[in-house]
């Protein structure tokens, strides 16, 4: 089952909102938090937590992160709390402890938590775990004392630390050896993380050691471990400094001190993991490359270009990652192994490399019904069809063919029953390698690059709107700079659509031939590119950032054509093209900034900046409608429906409300949220936010009055909203309520920027309270 995000509005849920319900639901919550102490025996207390408080003379900076440093090596964790209330443990205790069904036995066992008892929380274990800790973080002098706050069920500790600056760095010695290893890591110290004046920390040192191995393992000692490497520390000199000396272990094996050549690869394409394997079908293809057991499946040239090893050259880890990572990105093999044997019968040490891989099923052809729900309050069944063939002219092509169709109704509170019918198809090809018009380029970055072509046709009919059809190709690339920094690049895009049948009431407002060829009779021929940036696909970090920008262009090239050239036709309307079909000409370019704060204790600041922009020139007076911008609804502007917002200060009439109104775009878009999100239990999580932005036009148009964007008047014209939200976190798909008001109109009257706010009264939660239901996290 596909789920999709679903915004509407539920009426009898703000009946919450009054102030009798919300004592009612405190009450709950505290004799709720009251009956888990009943279930203990006698004796026994409730862990209820510890603090950590730090005091010092002089100043440290840091304490905060300190603070969170020493909680973090405590355990146990007390029972998980919200506001005054145990949840899970209040579940664990009413399920009893011989629960009699399936229902009970899940609260018990998945849901509830037993209490952590204070007999469970050793004091000394976590003196000795702290003081260890902040040993290496360089406060090798801390003195830690605590004080046990307990009642008659429940009991905490409370830790004081006493800290003098931590010591800093005063020198690293190099190794005192005359060996060529210890010449080779002396002279990588250059590039040293250990700076004399750096507080000491042994994370630093052990960052350090890694440092030096992979510097190592550069320079072909394949069996250097970072085990081999110690400091040893002297902090007699006074000053609160250390000195560091760098040493080589005495008992490193012979062959840790030696580098290894390359001698041969083998590369087998049918290994397996059961019983011995028959090789055969050997073929040499130079340079010391042996392709075993192909069978003519893949082209020797493919898996060639992924092999960055060279015979005779010393080995190296980079060269292993990226053969790794080529072999991997083909997209063909469900496993690859590079495993290393050291041949003893030459004079120079040398490495045979086997290469073995498993390959992937080649084909695959998969059926998918969907149960669908869209953000503009449209929901039913839906069937994809999709065939891949994973190497489809043996140089480990990928090709997709795709068949979806959906039937879906209006179910919000409509006169009209309005109905929609969607139908696509899809083909793509995509080539792991880059392809140029003149020669294929055999560029060789660390993340395999991709050359791709597609084609699609989708028809798309709402009764209450119209019917289009539409077709599409493309050709580019896509390429990684790293883990977290990708480009897409498609220099050649066509896009072509037809305006089909359309209702009473549209054709009332496409009547205009220019409005209807300028925002659906057009065809668009132009380039787009993508940076995306995501440093969140690395290890864990307290700041965190995701970064996207695109940039499409469209009709130049088409422009040169057709009028340099004299091969379109110029249009009743004005403009150029061919076939009654005139092209688009437009420049568009929009962001997506977030950044992320970890606050410790499954505490998060989430923010996002998204702005965009759309001009249109030359042989187009609007952009086409798919490429104008929209605002509103659940991963948006929260506090309003989809495309309910803008342009401007622009009102919907009473005549559009209930219908799809294309008139609620514009060619700029501004828009920023920022969400505090919270744990509560191990399923659920909080979220409080706030969301404010608009859509606005470049001109005045007459459809849109108040629509043009205007510097003096602009942020009068954003639209504010907030609320609160549940998450309900199981693993594989996150479920988001978000319960939103919006606090500022654009395009109400009322004097002032800020709507007065009124919960209890039934009509202002009618009209104003909006909750959102949706799949995952809303940015």
């Amino acid at each position: 089952m596909i789920f999709k995000i679903l915004n509407f509005r539920k009426k009898h849920i703000t009946s919450l909102l009054s102030g009798n319900y919300l004592l009612i639901i405190a009450l709950i919550l505290l004799l709720s938090s009251c009956s888990n102490l009943r279930y203990l025996d006698e004796g026994q207390q409730l862990y209820t937590g510890s603090k950590v408080k730090i005091e010092s003379e002089e100043k440290i900076s840091g304490k905060g992160g300190l603070v969170s440093e020493m909680e973090r090596v405590l355990r146990p964790q007390p029972n998980e709390k919200f506001l005054f209330w145990r949840p899970r443990l209040w579940f664990y205790n009413v399920a009893g402890e011989d629960p009699g069904n399936a229902l009970t036995r899940y609260m018990r066992n998945r849901i509830g938590r037993p209490p952590v008892l204070f007999e469970d929380f050793s004091v000394d274990r976590s003196m000795r775990l702290m003081e260890n800790r902040l040993f290496n973080m360089g406060f090798f002098d801390s003195q830690l004392e605590y004080q046990i706050s307990e009642k008659k069920k429940t009991a905490g500790v409370e830790f004081m630390i006493t800290l003098s600056p931590a010591f800093t760095i005063a020198e690293l010695l190099p190794v005192e050896s005359d060996a060529e290893i210890a010449r080779h890591i002396n002279e990588s110290l250059d590039e040293t993380l250990i700076k004399p004046g750096r507080d000491y920390h042994l994370s630093i040192l052990r960052e350090e050691r890694e440092r030096i191995t992979a510097h190592l393992k550069d320079l072909g000692y394949f069996y250097f471990h970072s085990d081999f490497l110690l400091f040893r520390a002297d902090t007699t000199g006074g000053q609160r400094e250390v000195s560091l000396s760098l040493a080589l272990k005495t008992n490193i094996p012979a062959n840790a001190k030696e580098r290894f050549n390359i001698r041969n690869i083998y590369i087998n394409t049918a290994f397996t993991l059961v019983g011995d394997q028959q090789l055969n079908d050997t073929i040499y293809m130079g340079e010391g490359i042996y392709l075993l057991n192909n069978n003519d499946e893949f082209k020797p040239s493919t898996l060639k270009r992924a092999i960055f090893f060279e015979k005779d050259k010393l080995y190296n880890s980079n060269d292993h990652d990226l053969t790794l990572n080529h072999l991997m990105g083909l997209g063909v093999f469900k496993f690859v192994n590079l495993r290393f044997l050291e041949i003893n019968d030459v004079d120079t040490p040398s490495l045979d490399l086997r290469v073995q891989l498993t390959p992937m099923d080649k084909k695959n052809i998969s059926a998918e019904i969907r149960g669908i729900t869209k953000s503009t309050n449209f929901a039913g069944p839906g069937l994809s069809i999709a065939f891949n063939n994973r190497n489809f002219l043996g140089g480990a092509e990928n090709f997709n063919l795709n068949l979806e169709g959906a039937y879906e109704t209006y179910i919000g509170q409509t006169e009209k029953r309005a109905r929609s019918w969607d139908v696509g198809a899809s083909a793509e090809l995509s080539t792991p390698r880059f392809i140029v018009p003149f020669g294929t380029g055999n560029l060789s970055p660390r993340f395999i690059p991709r050359t791709s072509i597609g084609l699609s046709f989708n028809f798309r009919s709402r009764t209450d709107a119209f019917s289009i059809s539409s077709i599409r190709s493309n050709f580019g690339y896509m390429w990684n700079q790293s883990i977290t920094t990708q480009y897409r690049f498609n220099p050649f895009v066509f896009n072509i659509f037809s305006l089909g049948s359309v209702s009473e009431e549209y054709e009332q407002i496409l009547q205009e031939e220019q409005q209807r060829r300028g925002l659906f009779e057009q065809f668009l021929l132009g380039s787009e590119f993508s940076y995306y940036h995501n440093s969140q696909l690395r290890e864990p970090r307290k700041h965190a950032w995701y970064f996207n920008y695109n940039i499409d262009l469209s009709g130049n090239l088409a422009y040169l054509i057709f009028q340099g050239l004299n091969l379109g036709e110029e249009q009743e309307e004005g403009g150029y093209g061919i076939f009654n079909q005139s092209f688009s000409q437009y420049a568009r370019n929009d962001f997506d900034l977030r950044y992320y704060l970890d606050l410790g204790h499954n505490q998060k600041l989430a923010t996002r900046l998204a702005a965009g922009i759309g001009v249109p020139y030359g042989n187009s007076s609007t952009l086409p409608y798919i490429k104008l911008f929209t605002t509103g609804g659940s991963n948006s502007i929260r506090a309003f429906q989809p495309r309910s917002l803008g342009p401007g200060s622009y009102s919907s009439p009473d005549t559009l409300q209930t219908t799809f109104n294309i008139y609620q775009s514009g060619d700029i878009k501004l828009e920023f949220n920022i969400e505090y999100r919270f744990s509560m239990t191990r399923i659920i999580k909080g979220a409080l936010f706030a969301d404010a932005g608009n859509i606005w036009n470049l001109k005045e148009r007459e459809r849109t009055p108040g629509g043009k964007f205007e510097t003096s008047e602009f942020l009068s014209q954003m639209a504010l909203g907030t609320g609160a939200g549940l998450r309900l976190d199981f693993t594989f798909f996150i479920l988001r309520l978000d319960l939103a008001f919006p606090l500022a109109i654009p395009y109400d009257d009322s004097p002032g920027y800020f709507q007065s706010i009124r919960p209890l009264d039934g009509s202002w939660r009618r009209d104003n309270l909006l909750l959102n239901l949706a799949i995952g996290y809303p940015f």
